[in-house]
Order: C-alpha cells, then sequence, then structure tokens
C-alpha cells in the first residue's frame, strides 16, 4: 500500500460520494473508513483491506405542514423553525412550521478513488 493511496482513505473518510458510485445517487454513501494489514511479511506481500460505510437514502418531496418541496440529500440534516400561531378551532396557541432548512454536514469526496 502506497503512503499515496493510504492519504486517499484519510483523505475520503467522513465524506459522502460526490457522484453515483455502486448503484447509489450522489449523497448517499458515507464513507467510515478502512483498517487492513499486510498478508504476509515481505514488503511486496498483498493487503487485505476492510472498508466501511453507511447509506442514507435521499428524500424529494418532503413536506412539513404547509411547507411542501423539500428535496435533501441522504446525509444532509433538514431542520424547522416554528413559529406560535393561534388556532381558531381551539382558542390556543400552538407551534406552526415557518420555515424548513436542509443544511450539509459531511463535504463531498470522488469515491473513484479509492479504487474499489
Amino acid at each position: 500500500m502506497t503512503s499515496g493511496y493510504k492519504a486517499t482513505l484519510f483523505g475520503l473518510t467522513g465524506k459522502v460520494n460526490s457522484n453515483s458510485w455502486k448503484g447509489f445517487n450522489a449523497g448517499e454513501v458515507l464513507f467510515l473508513g478502512a483498517s487492513g494489514s499486510r498478508r504476509g511479511t515481505s514488503a511486496d506481500a498483498d493487503w487485505e483491506i476492510t472498508f466501511r460505510f453507511a447509506a442514507s437514502a435521499n428524500a424529494l418531496g418532503i413536506s412539513v405542514g404547509p411547507i411542501s418541496g423539500i428535496s435533501k440529500k441522504g446525509w444532509e440534516y433538514l431542520w424547522v423553525r416554528y413559529a406560535d400561531a393561534e388556532d381558531a378551532g381551539s382558542n390556543a396557541i400552538v407551534k406552526r412550521p415557518v420555515a424548513a432548512y436542509v443544511e450539509r454536514v459531511y463535504d463531498e469526496g470522488n469515491f473513484s478513488a479509492l479504487g474499489i
């Protein structure tokens, strides 16, 4: 294993796929890292590497109360801001959604560099 490939593994850990990859759409796969060991004692022996991933599907057409048409990639975070409003039917103050926000949690990376 080259130091360049180790740097690639390090650089992609904690990233989501920037393009379609292995049947998943962009943003759906999170690379959790890799571990491995050499299969022999010689300097040119092969390495056995275990790659770890997690997947979360992209979501389209999400609705929160009257707010509709929300889309988010699998590992993005959706949060909603609420405000007090009067419910005329029950004459009570209730919370109503007034805005929805989608935040990026993880940076993207090109998983083709993993070579798998």
